[in-house]
């Protein structure tokens, strides 16, 4: 089977949210096909329960992907790594944006997405880490090249052709809620072009309130700035998409104190 039509069967599979899990099973015949083990946790939606647990309550229903304002969630396809059907997010493509309502949470008709923990200081998903910081444009001095601007226009999927050809996220008056959020995303992120040192981890962190309190920057050694990922980080993953390096990675299911200990810098 050729890589195209690979792609078009799991864009396929993955369209097909809304008929749920017997309705996936029509379209794929995938309910008799086995669970696919992962090879580690996959970064899951807000208010998952722990990881054993949401593979027992996740019943595949799409819900969560439907409501969510920043098409951060997918579903896993039958020749990915973890449970077919199951919501999970892919940072690199699209990160968590820690919605104030969390209606992925609200969504959840199973409780594999705590409705308890639908406000941010129970949003746990994993931790950030710094792991090639060599590569960080912070650190190296070099400014913000388009292309790492230009790459989130690709993969924003409520872009007409044009905006994305113009590189344009212009907010009409009668564009849908989610439409208005993700442009705006990009008018902020449109302020980094070129910028030197790079900051777009820092500035854009969607942290509610005060984000240095999840990442910030600092003098690095031997010059330059590295960014710092602080205690109040929860793992949402827009550092990680909006990176122009791919120097910030998340571990999911991991917490602050796993990987860093109390008190202790990271950069």
């Amino acid at each position: 089977m050729s890589a195209q039509t690979n792609k078009n069967r799991r864009r396929f599979i993955q369209q097909m949210t809304g008929l749920g899990v017997l309705g996936l099973a029509a379209a794929g015949g995938i309910l008799g096909a086995p669970y696919l083990e992962a090879e580690g946790p996959r970064l899951r939606p807000p208010g998952a329960v722990p990881e054993e647990e949401f593979i027992g309550l996740c019943i595949k229903c799409g819900q969560c992907l439907q409501v969510c304002p920043y098409d951060a969630i997918r579903l896993e396809d039958i020749d990915g790594r973890a449970g077919v059907g199951m919501a999970y997010i892919e940072p690199r493509e699209r990160g968590c944006y820690l919605c104030a309502a969390f209606p992925c949470i609200l969504a959840c008709p199973s409780g594999a997405l705590n409705h308890e923990h639908d406000s941010i200081e129970y949003i746990h998903m994993g931790i950030a880490v710094v792991h090639n910081p060599q590569g960080c444009l912070a650190k190296t001095g070099e400014p913000v090249p388009d292309a790492a601007i230009d790459r989130i226009y690709e993969h924003t999927r409520v872009l007409t052709p044009e905006e994305r050809r113009n590189r344009k996220a212009v907010i009409w008056d009668d564009d849908p809620e989610k439409t208005v959020l993700q442009k705006k995303l990009l008018q902020k992120l449109e302020k980094h072009r070129g910028e030197q040192p790079c900051t777009i981890c820092a500035d854009m962190c969607p942290y509610p309130d005060d984000p240095s309190k999840a990442i910030g920057m600092v003098d690095a050694k031997g010059g330059g700035l590295l960014p710092e990922i602080r205690e109040a980080c929860n793992g949402c993953g827009a550092c990680v998409e909006l990176c122009p390096t791919d120097v910030i990675k998340i571990i999911p299911r991991k917490s602050y104190a796993d990987l860093y200990g109390k008190g202790k810098s990271n950069a």
